[in-house]
């Protein structure tokens, strides 16, 4: 047993340990999961604030959102007459308005401006008949307010194109007439004294289409409105002289919009009708006069196919 003992080695004096090898592997492995560790934790931490960040900029912005839509125009229309011919129209801003835009169903738009003010009110004539009106009203930051509304309107008063292009407005009512007054687009107003309880009058017409305002005020003061579109016509116009010795008849024939042709026939005779094709506003020619009876018919068309005649006589 003591040899056996004795086979079993023994470290040598003064030998060296041999190192650990798996011990320090751990530890190495240990470090770079730590590293790995706190890089995570600073990406999240990044990530966090920058979340926060957006997080605070959203809010912001909704809130920015919030209170513009809070400060838009704020647009109301009420009747002023009984007939509901006239609205007023009121808007309301808090920032201030720079204009108001509104529209009766698809004609040309009216523009308003408010100079920026807070506050801001007009008086709008109402069509006769169901028409749709359109409002826009932007603020001084190009927020818009909208409006839409259907009206409907019947009036007394009747408008009626004649022959001789103008318009005749009549119209009866239940107490005395004081007077009417009339516009032409945004043109000045013309008033007309009536004293009557039946108006049957005419006024000139405008040619190509243009909104007819027309108002009739009694002696209660009451009023009634008719506003309707209108699209007038020329009607040439054929002026007859002679020349300085009385040799000629002298036609002059004018138009607004643009001559189209003349026809001219003397004494009554189909054999002696003669017409030229014209263009432009305005002209003028001479027709040689014979001994005894000149008979003349002038007959002028315009581009509206508007037709005016004018007959004379001279002896010689």
């Amino acid at each position: 047993m003591n040899q056996i003992l004795s086979t079993v080695p023994q470290p040598k004096k003064g030998g060296k340990k041999k190192k650990n090898k798996a011990s320090l592997n751990v530890s190495s492995d240990s470090k770079k999961v730590t590293r790995v560790f706190a890089i995570i934790l600073l990406l999240f931490g990044i990530f966090i604030i920058g979340s926060g960040s957006y997080a605070l900029y959203k809010g912001e912005s909704t809130e920015n959102e919030q209170i513009a839509t809070l400060n838009k125009p704020v647009i109301s229309v009420e009747s002023v007459d009984e007939t509901g011919s006239t609205i007023l129209l009121k808007v309301t801003s808090e920032i201030g308005i720079d204009k108001v835009v509104y529209q009766w169903n698809d004609a040309n738009t009216t523009t308003l401006s408010a100079n920026g003010s807070k506050y801001f009110e007009q008086k709008i004539q109402v069509p006769n008949g169901t028409n749709n009106l359109n409002i826009n009203v932007t603020d001084i930051q190009g927020q818009e307010g909208t409006y839409s509304k259907k009206y409907e309107v019947n009036s007394n008063i009747m408008l009626e194109a004649t022959d001789e292009g103008k318009i005749r407005i009549t119209y009866e009512g239940t107490a005395e007439i004081s007077y009417l007054t009339y516009r032409w687009d945004d043109q000045e107003e013309q008033r007309i004294d009536i004293n009557d309880t039946i108006i049957d009058t005419q006024i000139d017409t405008l040619s190509g289409k243009h909104t007819l305002t027309v108002i009739v005020v009694d002696v209660n003061n009451n009023t009634e409105t008719k506003v309707q579109q209108i699209n007038g016509v020329s009607i040439p116009v054929i002026d007859i002289s002679f020349n300085s010795d009385y040799t000629s008849y002298v036609i002059k024939v004018t138009d607004e919009v643009e001559l189209s042709e003349v026809i001219v026939t003397l004494d009554e005779d189909e054999s002696k009708k003669y017409g030229q094709k014209l263009s432009g506003k305005e002209f003028q020619f001479e027709i040689p006069l014979k001994e005894g009876d000149n008979k003349m018919k002038v007959e002028v068309y315009n581009s509206d196919d508007q037709k005016a005649q004018r007959m004379v006589k001279f002896t010689k």
